[in-house]
């Protein structure tokens, strides 16, 4: 008779699993002695191994169960639906591969900038999926907008990279509007992974004026103002939309990065 750790030990798994195939009901051992210690036969050996076997192909212990109680180990219909659940599980790793690659070939991008200092810059199109206008400013509401927005993407959408950020209605010349201002959140269109309903909205390409910020309200109301002087003294003319946009990963507060740029379009 062999001990639990030495059937654990010969099929290449662990005690504990073990005590939990005892306990479901799938692989249960030969005897148990008064003090509960369980002894196995070494012809139980091939069973658990099968049983291990269909774990690995992603059945469940309730699917394998059943199948004890059929004289067929694997009917079709069974292999079908394992077919289809180890496709889908390639294909999420194919997803995180992929995403994995894109981080690590991701080289700096954006402005070069110092924090707070003004520059023009010429921007090419970029498209952004948008969710709905934001309620109000708070920070739960933020959190139920930023939470709906993602789920409406997928699981992995917040890891892609592409840039993220907020469209805010707000003139140049009103920077302490920002704290109230009703805004969007965004996240470019790298991903196709998306549920209906779900918007779109592109960044026009032309020239920009922008600034490097340290994204908390002080921070971007500093910037703010400092884009407001300088289009000022440049008698430069600028839409009303406010593009906020992450420096990148991570995100640390509000669906922000720690830095990040505030970029208004000009007026052709």
């Amino acid at each position: 008779m062999l001990k639990i750790s030495e059937m654990a030990k010969l099929a290449h798994t662990t005690r504990r699993t073990l005590i939990f195939y005892d306990q479901q009901g799938i692989f249960r051992p030969q005897t148990k002695s008064d003090a509960g210690y369980r002894y196995y036969d070494y012809r139980q050996l091939y069973d658990l191994l099968l049983i291990l076997g269909l774990r690995n192909l992603g059945l469940s212990l309730a699917e394998i169960q059943q199948l004890q109680n059929q004289d067929s180990v694997m009917p079709v219909d069974q292999l079908l639906q394992v077919q289809t659940r180890v496709a889908a599980k390639i294909k999420a790793l194919e997803k995180i591969q992929h995403i994995l690659d894109e981080h690590l070939q991701q080289q700096p991008t954006g402005h070069d900038f110092q924090l707070y200092q003004p520059q023009l810059t010429t921007e090419t199109d970029t498209s952004f999926w948008c969710s709905n206008q934001s309620a109000g400013c708070s920070e739960a509401e933020v959190a139920e907008l930023f939470s709906d927005f993602y789920n409406q993407l997928d699981e992995l959408a917040i890891m892609e990279t592409g840039q993220s950020g907020f469209l805010t209605d707000l003139p140049v010349t009103n920077p302490t509007g920002y704290k109230t201002a009703a805004f969007r959140v965004i996240k470019q269109t790298k991903t196709t992974r998306v549920q209906p309903p779900i918007s779109q909205i592109t960044k026009p390409a032309g020239q920009y004026a922008t600034i490097m910020v340290e994204n908390n309200l002080a921070g971007i109301t500093r910037g703010l103002t400092k884009l407001a002087q300088f289009t000022q003294q440049h008698d430069l003319k600028t839409t009303c939309h406010l593009w906020q946009l992450n420096s990148g990963a991570p995100l640390v507060a509000t669906g922000a990065s720690r830095y990040g740029w505030l970029e208004y379009e000009l007026q052709r």
